[in-house]
Formats: structure tokens, sequence, C-alpha cells
């Protein structure tokens, strides 16, 4: 596609997450560029007091720690990760990559019209691959909790992304990937309704 440096995340491609990790970040670029590459990130945060932090978005394993000072051999192991995430991409392959793209899409347009035929809900994203946000009636974090409470796990209120934004109160953000079912969709609409 002509890109000089390609970033992303991979976790979904074999890697199942566990109280929020590991994650698998992609980087890469050309190879004239691969000297300037950098071998860490770091990233610029809040904390929950709204204090300004900064976090190691990017590194490889134990790199800021010194090897002979370490205290905890708990940490992730990265080359597990990479081989996990080969592997689902080798036995899924090129073709396997494509039909499992095409199966998110599916799934999220599925998802997007049920939901969207509810009184008060409209999809205000108009071009999405998987993930797509709503615009609910009313305030999308209570909507979240009161669907949580029923074993529902609706998705992300926008509040949470876009704090500043009074409009993003009421905007819930809504993702569906091939493990989606029919059911899960008739599950997700009837609590959606029920809720609003």
């Amino acid at each position: 596609m002509g890109a000089d440096i390609v970033v992303g995340e991979g976790q979904s491609i074999g890697n199942g997450l566990s109280f929020g990790g590991p994650y698998v970040g992609l980087f890469a670029t050309r190879q004239k560029y691969i000297r300037n590459m950098p071998g860490r990130l770091c990233g610029q945060t809040q904390d929950v007091e709204g204090k300004r932090g900064f976090v190691l978005t990017l590194s490889t394993r134990e790199q800021h720690i010194r090897r002979d000072k370490a205290t905890s051999n708990i940490c992730t192991n990265s080359g597990l990760c990479a081989l996990a995430f080969t592997v689902h991409m080798t036995l899924l392959g090129e073709a396997g990559i494509r039909r499992l793209a095409v199966m998110n899409h599916e799934a999220a347009c599925k998802t997007a019209d049920a939901l969207s035929v509810i009184p008060g809900v409209e999809v205000v994203t108009q071009s999405y691959f998987n993930e797509f946000t709503l615009r609910l009636p009313k305030n999308a974090s209570g909507v979240v909790d009161a669907l949580a409470a029923q074993g529902v796990l609706a998705g992300a209120p926008g509040g949470r992304l876009w704090p500043d934004d009074p409009a993003a109160e009421n905007m819930l953000i809504v993702a569906a990937t091939e493990c989606v079912s029919d059911e899960d969709i008739e599950a997700l609409v009837n609590a959606l309704r029920g809720v609003l």
C-alpha cells in the first residue's frame, strides 16, 4: 500500500486476553528505516486523579530493568505471544484472513441493523469494519452498567473515550466479531430495549 511506517494491534489474532493483556503491538518500517526505529516508546496518560503521567507503551521484554537487579520473574512471555500470533496467522493464511474479515464485517452489519430498529437508537457511524457508534436516548454509562448487571457486555460508553465532549455521553461504541452469534445479537437487542 506504499506506507513507510505501519503500526497496529494484533492481540485478537491468536492471543486471548487475560486481565487486560497481553497485547501484540505491531510496528514495521521499510528496510531503509529499520536503524531509526526506537527500542521503546513512551506514552502520555492521566491517572485517576487527573495527574499527567508517562507509561512504557512499547518495549522489548524486561527492557526497562537490569536483569541482575530484577526482583520478579513474573512477566509477559513476548516470545510466546509472537509464536501464538504466528501460528494463528499461518493457519488462517491469506484466504482465511479475508474470510475472517468478511465474517467480522457481516456480524457488525447484522448487529447495527438489529440495534437501529430500537426506538431512540441511531447508528451514527456511516462506514465501519467491526466497530460502530450508537446514539442512545439516555446516558450510555448508565445503560452499560444496567446491561452489565444483566450479564450483557454492550460496549464502551463514549464519555469514557471523549470525556470533554458532552455529546459523547449518549454515545455507545459497539464491536462485533466472528465470535458473535445471532443469539448474542438477539440478547443484546432485547436487553437494550428493556433498559431503554
